[in-house]
């Protein structure tokens, strides 16, 4: 363990290297105490509703972001993709169920302008931008759920129509200025929900769950018969002309995939949760035993979807969900985000926190490369209600989280940018854990008299850092020359730029 003296020594020179580059292995990592300030805070929205999931910074200083709308006059720029809102009108029956585009926005590095902004969505609804990744050549890459029968799908492209059902997924790729789109397909009776990746030559992989008799798992896929519903992983090629391989993951009840990440053998990792006492999980795993009423779980799969390498459970008697996405680390390690009520959650000796403080609480667990281990597994809450997503380790191994609490006591630590909550059904949290899982070593809630959800987080080539979500406060804390200083709706998304500070 390092001296504090020697820490403060070390702070200079280590907040001048650049953030976006991947953890160490853990073992090798050295915890250094961060804090942070904001740059820039913007609304951004019309006079519905928004909500911002997927954020990639670019080299030049402005930042992509990727989420939904029902709002008609939200701001796109000319000759974008799709210039009109297509979904249902805003308050047509319920929310989840009925309006929505996605939607797409550049900003420029001082975050006071829009670059470039398009809606992308059908006539009934499309969900958040559930994933986004940039192809070698900069295109975008987008995945959602949707229930359009009419979106602009591409000639050769895999599924050219809608499955026919009450919902499906598509993914598509635009143009970097967002002028154009590439192509767009169908994914034939799925619903995806955290995340994509792309490979190394492009290959787009996207991950849900389906109850649809209608999926078609390949030949040779690990699971070809649909029971209940199922997580889902599926393949497409670079140009969206072809499903590569296709295949179901689950038991007999519940099962949903929220991430996936490839390797440098295209062996494809996943998180989820299940209801399904007889998920599949494999010898060695740390708990093969169903835990409770929903568990997370993490599986490796093989490059051809045809066997898993191998698969745990995650969870105790009570509830668990994993959220949006998971990393894999250079040392094959994958740390995963999410929520639990259980009260005998499987955490670690040494742990932050082994106690479940509140109704719920967020958590972090990091796999060994091999899946037998838990290398730290730790709780993270108040007395309220939290949630976690998005684990992103910086290049000393600090674990970055982003969520949500509705604790009047969460941990914050004392140099906070906001040191108390702000009110509404819940603040924005913004947390830094120490490589081994064992201390906060920042911690700070965003938001202000509304609801705030901090849903992503990327680091910015420069140091910067990169916070998206939505929010209902009025009292946001926007800064001076933004894009958007004023709530235009029921709920805005807003992009936050921090900075370290020396």
């Amino acid at each position: 363990m390092y001296h504090r003296s020697r820490i403060l020594r070390l702070l200079p020179a280590i907040f001048l290297l650049a953030l976006p580059r991947p953890d160490p292995a853990s073992a090798q990592a050295q915890p250094v105490a961060p804090r942070y300030r904001i740059e820039y805070a913007t609304y951004v929205g019309g006079s519905g509703a928004e909500q911002l999931r997927e954020v990639i910074p670019s080299t030049d200083g402005s930042v992509l972001v990727g989420g939904q709308t029902s709002s008609a006059d939200l701001p796109v720029t000319p000759g974008a993709a799709q210039t009109r809102y297509g979904g249902e009108p805003p308050g047509t029956g319920h929310p989840g169920v009925y309006g929505g585009d996605c939607f797409l926005v550049r900003l420029d590095a001082a975050g006071s302008k829009v670059l470039a902004a398009t809606f992308f969505g059908g006539s009934r609804q499309e969900r958040n931008v559930y994933g986004m990744a940039l192809d070698r050549e900069g295109n975008v890459v987008i995945v959602s759920a949707t229930r359009s029968p009419d979106l602009p799908t591409t000639p050769g492209c895999a599924f050219p129509a809608y499955s026919g059902a009450e919902h499906d997924g598509f993914a598509a790729k635009l143009t970097p200025d967002l002028k154009r789109l590439l192509w767009c397909t169908y994914l034939g009776s799925v619903w995806p929900r955290g995340g994509l990746e792309l490979d190394a030559e492009g290959n787009v992989y996207v991950v849900g769950g389906t109850e649809l008799p209608g999926f078609r798992a390949t030949p040779g896929a690990l699971k070809q018969t649909l029971q209940g519903r199922n997580a889902t992983v599926q393949k497409l090629t670079a140009d969206g002309s072809a499903i590569v391989w296709s295949t179901l993951l689950g038991g007999s009840v519940w099962d949903g995939n929220i991430g996936a990440r490839v390797d440098a053998a295209d062996a494809v990792y996943v998180c989820g949760h299940t209801k399904s006492a007889d998920f599949p999980t494999t010898p060695g795993a740390p708990q093969r035993k169903h835990g409770g009423q929903s568990d997370s779980y993490v599986a490796k799969l093989s490059p051809d979807g045809g066997r898993l390498i191998y698969s745990t459970l995650l969870g105790g008697r009570g509830n668990e969900f994993s959220e949006h996405r998971l990393h894999l680390a250079p040392d094959g390690s994958v740390i995963v985000t999410g929520v639990s009520a259980s009260a005998d959650f499987p955490t670690t000796p040494g742990a932050f926190q082994r106690e479940l403080k509140g109704q719920n609480d967020g958590f972090v667990t990091r796999l060994s490369p091999d899946g037998t281990r838990l290398m730290f597994s730790t709780l993270v809450g108040g007395s309220g209600r939290e949630f976690f997503l998005m684990p992103t380790p910086d290049p000393h191994g600090n674990v970055f989280i982003v969520g949500r609490t509705s604790s009047a006591d969460f941990p914050v630590t004392p140099d906070a940018f906001q040191a108390r909550y702000g009110g509404g059904d819940g603040d924005g949290a913004f947390v830094v854990l120490s490589p081994d899982g064992s201390r906060v070593l920042y911690a700070t809630y965003l938001g202000g008299s509304g609801g705030d959800l901090i849903r992503s987080i990327a680091f910015g080539p420069d140091g910067a850092i990169f916070l998206v979500g939505s929010t209902g406060s009025p009292d946001f804390p926007v800064t001076s020359g933004c894009a958007q200083t004023r709530l235009s709706g029921s709920s805005d998304a807003f992009v936050v730029r921090l900075r370290p500070v020396q």
